[in-house]
C-alpha cells in the first residue's frame, strides 16, 4: 500500500495519517524504520489536530462515519495538503463514496481511492484478532438476548473484519461451526443466543465471502477450511495456571501492548524506569523461548550465561578467572579486545540480562503466591486426580495466603470439570473457607454463561423400570491426556481443547453432526482433501499474498495493494501437506491456544492460523466474566 504510492509532490516525500485501529494494525505489521523505507516521513494521528503540510497526504483509515468525517474536516475549506491518496481498510458504502464527491476541496486533489481489506492485527506468527475485547460479554452474556442491537453490530463487525483476513490471504473457506448447545431450563440468561451464536457467525461470514468471490477477490472454488468456534468450547483454558515462558509473562507480569515496563538498579545504586518489548522479530530469545516450559527456560538462560561469558572477550575481561577482575587493571590489549566486542557484547547481553530478569521475576511471584502448589491441584482436579475435598481441605489450610484470583481459579477449574457439585448452601460453605466476598463467588458461577452446568437443577425426572425417579446426570468434562507430557514435568500435564479440536480437524475426525457446514463443501473438498485436491489448494495458496517473513515473495491479485503491510507478519507459510486451516475464536484466545497452533503446525507440517476476537490475560478473563450479568441468584 505504502510503497505503491508514487507522487511527485513534496519531493516525493509523504504524510501517513491513520486512525486508532489502523494506527493498531500498522503497528503490529511494521516497525517505523520500515515506513521510512517507503518515503513517509511523517506519521499522523487522524483525532488530532494538524498543520497543513506540504506533502502528499495518504490516509489509512477505516470507513466508520468518525474516521470519514475527520477526513472531510482536513479539506471543509482550506486543504491540509496538496495531493491526497486514500485506502479503506475495508469495505466502503456508497454512502462515504458520495461524501467524498460532494467534497469539492478535496475531489480534484484525490489520486487514490482504494479498498485494501485488511481491518485486523496479528498477534505472532500464526495469530490475528478482530480487536474486539468486550466480545465475549456482548455475545455470551445476559444481555445478549437484552440488547439485540450490540449482539447483532458485534457480529456484523466481527464477521467484516474475518473476511477481510480471507481476503488478504486470498483464500475462498470451506466454513463450518461448532454446533450450540440447544437451551435448557435453568440455563444462564442469554442461552438462546449463544446457542446460534457460531451458526450466525459462520453465515455471516459466508455471505461476504461470496461477495468476495463475484467480485473477484476471492478464489470461486474453496482454498481453505475455516472452523468458527465460541468461548464455551474450553471454560477452563483461560482460568488455569500455564507453566510455558510466554503464558506466565502475560498472566503474573505487568505487560501492556507486548512491552514490560519494570524498574531496576542502575550501577549508582538508583532505581531506573526501564521497559523492554516481548517481539519475535526483534528478540531471538524470545522467539526461542516463549513456548517453552519454565523448568527449561531457567536452564537455558544459566547455560547461554555460561557461553557468553566463556566466549565473549568483554564478558571475559569484565568477570576474569573465576568471575574475579582481572589483577594489574586494564592492559592495553584488554581496551581494544573490550572495544572490538562491544557493540555485540551490549546486544547479547542485553537481550540475555532482559530474560534472566524476568525469569527472576517470574520465580519471585510463584514463591509469593505459591504457585507450584495452586498449579499442581488445578491440574489434578482437572484430570480427575483430587476431589472437591482435596480442595477444601487445602484452601482452609492455605486461604489466608493465597490471593483471591487464585482461589477463584481453583474453584473454576474444579467446576468447569465437575458439572452440577454446587449449591445454595455448599456455595456459602465454600465461599467462606476460601475467603471469598460474594461477588468473587458470583464470578466463579458466572461460568454457567459459557455452558458450564455449575448448580444442581431438579431438571426433569426420568422413571426407572422399578418406578424410582432419577435426575440423567450432566456428562463430566474430560481432558485428554498425552502421553509424555506428566514425564517431563508435573505441571506440563495441561493441554487446551483446542488441540484436540486442531487433531482431529487435520486429520479429518470432526463430526459433520458437531461440527456442520454453512454449505456442503466442493465434490473433495473437505478436512482431509484428496491428494490432487491438495495440490491444487497448494498452488492456489502459492499464487496468493504470503504472510511470511520480509524475505518471502509476495505475489498474486492483490500483493500490489497491501504486500508492504503484510510482509515481515510472519503469519503462517506456505504447506505442500494440504490446505490451510484457520479457526476463530468468538470471545478470546488464551496464551496456551496459541502455543497448541504453533505446535500443531510444526508437528504437521500444515499451515494453521488462529484468529479471535481479542486475547485473553486471566485477569481480563475474571473481569469480563464478572460482567456478563448474574448466572446463578444467590
Amino acid at each position: 500500500m505504502l510503497s505503491t504510492v508514487v507522487d511527485s509532490v513534496g519531493a516525493g516525500w509523504k504524510v501517513l495519517i491513520m486512525d486508532t485501529f489502523t494506527t493498531r494494525i500498522t503497528s503490529a505489521a511494521l516497525r517505523m524504520s520500515d515506513i521510512l523505507d517507503t518515503g513517509v516521513s511523517v506519521v499522523e494521528d487522524l483525532d488530532k489536530a494538524r498543520e497543513p503540510l506540504p506533502l502528499a497526504a495518504i490516509y489509512f483509515i477505516t470507513p466508520s462515519p468518525a474516521s470519514v468525517q475527520r477526513l472531510l474536516a482536513d479539506f471543509a475549506d482550506q486543504p491540509l495538503y496538496p495531493s491526497v491518496h486514500i485506502f479503506f481498510s475495508n469495505r466502503v458504502g456508497p454512502d462515504v463514496v458520495e461524501k467524498i464527491k460532494r467534497c469539492k476541496v478535496l475531489l480534484p486533489l484525490l489520486k487514490t481511492l482504494k479498498e485494501v481489506n485488511l481491518e485486523f492485527v496479528m498477534i505472532d506468527g500464526r495469530t490475528f484478532v478482530t480487536e474486539h475485547p468486550h466480545a465475549m460479554v456482548r455475545l455470551l452474556g445476559e444481555r445478549a438476548e437484552t440488547v439485540r442491537g450490540d449482539y447483532e453490530g458485534e457480529l456484523d463487525s466481527i464477521a467484516s473484519r474475518l473476511a477481510t483476513a480471507l481476503a488478504s490471504l486470498h483464500d475462498s473457506p470451506a466454513i463450518r461451526y461448532k454446533a450450540g448447545k440447544p437451551p435448557e431450563p435453568g440455563d444462564a440468561p442469554g442461552a438462546s443466543a449463544r446457542s446460534v451464536l457460531t451458526q450466525k457467525l459462520a453465515q455471516k461470514v459466508s455471505e461476504r465471502a461470496m461477495v468476495l468471490q463475484r467480485n473477484g477477490v476471492l478464489p470461486p472454488r474453496e482454498t481453505c477450511d475455516l472452523l468458527i468456534l465460541d468461548r464455551t468450547v474450553d471454560p477452563v483454558a483461560p482460568v488455569i495456571h500455564e507453566w510455558t515462558y510466554e503464558a506466565m509473562v502475560y498472566d503474573l507480569l505487568p505487560v501492556e501492548d507486548n512491552v514490560i515496563r519494570f524498574n531496576a538498579e542502575t550501577a549508582a545504586g538508583k532505581s531506573e524506569s526501564k521497559e523492554h518489548m516481548l517481539d519475535d522479530a526483534t528478540d531471538e530469545l524470545w522467539a526461542e523461548l516463549r513456548h517453552a516450559h519454565i523448568a527449561d527456560v531457567y536452564t537455558t538462560l544459566s547455560k547461554r550465561m555460561t557461553e557468553f561469558q566463556d566466549k565473549n572477550k568483554a564478558a571475559k575481561y569484565q568477570t576474569g578467572k573465576g568471575g574475579v577482575p582481572p589483577a594489574g587493571g586494564m592492559s592495553t590489549t584488554n581496551i581494544k579486545a573490550l572495544i572490538q566486542a562491544l557493540p555485540q557484547f551490549r546486544d547479547v547481553l542485553s537481550k540475555l540480562s532482559m530474560h534472566i530478569f524476568i525469569s527472576s521475576e517470574l520465580k519471585t511471584v510463584l514463591n509469593s503466591r505459591n504457585l507450584t502448589d495452586v498449579g499442581g491441584l488445578e491440574q489434578d482436579l482437572v484430570y480427575g486426580d483430587k476431589n472437591s475435598q482435596d480442595l477444601i481441605k487445602y484452601l482452609a489450610d492455605n486461604s489466608a495466603n493465597l490471593d483471591p484470583s487464585d482461589k477463584m481459579r481453583l474453584f473454576m477449574a474444579y467446576i468447569a470439570t465437575h458439572p452440577e457439585k454446587l449449591d445454595p448452601v455448599k456455595r456459602q460453605q465454600w465461599q467462606k473457607v476460601a475467603r471469598l466476598d460474594s461477588q468473587d463467588m458470583s464470578t466463579v458461577c458466572n461460568l454457567a454463561f459459557l455452558n458450564v452446568a455449575v448448580m444442581k437443577q431438579p431438571g426433569s425426572q426420568a422413571k426407572s423400570s422399578m418406578g424410582f425417579t432419577f435426575k440423567p446426570k450432566k456428562k463430566k468434562a474430560t481432558y485428554r491426556k498425552r502421553e509424555g507430557r506428566e514425564e517431563q514435568y508435573a505441571l506440563s500435564r495441561f493441554d487446551p481443547v483446542l488441540l484436540d479440536v486442531l487433531e482431529d480437524a487435520l486429520g479429518n475426525k470432526l463430526s459433520q453432526e458437531e461440527y456442520p457446514y454453512v454449505r456442503s463443501p466442493d465434490e473433495g473438498d473437505d478436512f482431509g482433501a484428496n491428494e490432487a485436491t491438495r495440490i491444487a489448494s497448494a498452488r492456489t495458496n502459492k499464487s496468493a499474498i504470503s504472510w511470511a517473513r520480509k524475505d518471502a515473495s509476495t505475489t498474486g491479485p492483490q500483493s500490489s495493494g497491501i504486500s508492504s503491510m503484510l510482509q515481515g507478519l510472519g503469519l503462517g507459510t506456505s504447506s505442500q501437506g494440504g490446505r490451510r486451516l484457520l479457526v476463530f475464536v468468538i470471545g478470546g484466545v488464551t496464551r496456551s491456544e496459541m502455543r497448541a497452533v504453533h505446535e500443531v503446525a510444526k508437528k504437521t507440517g500444515r499451515d494453521v492460523l488462529l484468529g479471535s476476537t481479542a486475547v485473553l490475560k486471566p485477569a481480563g478473563f475474571l473481569s469480563q466474566l464478572r460482567s456478563m450479568g448474574t448466572a446463578v441468584a444467590e
